[in-house]
């Protein structure tokens, strides 16, 4: 079931990414159009952003703008989903087989560090963000197995809670890592998501 969850988002994404084989110009195209939302998001929030903002800074024409994407929000977010396939791939590649949440994190958090104009994307939008929700929702399955098995007593109602839990709490605190402009060692990061979600896993549940 776990496996069958992720490859059915992992291929859920691939919706968003059927530009893998554009021509020179529309590469280019898309390129400044992402290269400017990134550049106005130093300055603005996402729902400041107009299309004419982008097409003035990208110097395209709106047509062009909208051969590509229906408005500013769709944008954004087919930039993040274009970064959740990416990171799909990185886990179906090399996490799928020997599952644990140290190698769930760690994929996560290299992929953030690989991509630093996306991350300072999250930090300014954390709220419209669903780079992170995907990613650890991506293995629910596993965790609530997990939960289960670890955690005495626990309902699968009660599961759903913890997980909940877990997503909250792990994407706050990358958030706020991004947010606060990564200055602290992703390595200390990996280890306080880790202790967090671990810490919820080994929780001794009481009726």
């Amino acid at each position: 079931m776990f496996l069958n969850t992720l490859n059915a988002n992992c291929i859920r994404k691939e919706d968003f990414m059927k530009n893998s084989h554009l021509d020179r110009r529309t590469k280019y195209s898309l390129q400044v159009i992402r290269s400017a939302l990134f550049e106005l998001l130093e300055t603005k929030e996402l729902k400041n952003i107009t299309v004419t903002d982008i097409c003035r800074l990208a110097d395209v024409n709106r047509g062009t703008f909208y051969k590509y994407y229906d408005d500013v929000f769709d944008l954004f977010h087919k930039i993040e989903l274009s970064i959740v396939d990416k990171t799909c791939e990185v886990i179906n590649q090399n996490y799928l087989e020997y599952f644990s949440v140290e190698k769930l994190i760690s994929g996560s958090i290299n992929i953030l560090t690989e991509n630093s104009d996306f991350t300072r994307m999250l930090a300014k939008n954390p709220v419209e963000t669903l780079f992170l929700q995907e990613i650890i929702s991506s293995f629910r399955p596993q965790l609530i197995e997990t939960m289960l098995i670890n955690i005495p007593n626990l309902t699968q109602e009660m599961s759903d809670l913890y997980f909940d839990f877990i997503l909250g709490g792990t994407a706050n605190i990358l958030l706020e890592w991004i947010k606060n402009d990564m200055v602290i060692p992703a390595e200390q990061i990996k280890t306080l998501s880790i202790q967090f979600i671990n810490s919820v896993l080994n929780t001794k549940f009481i009726n």
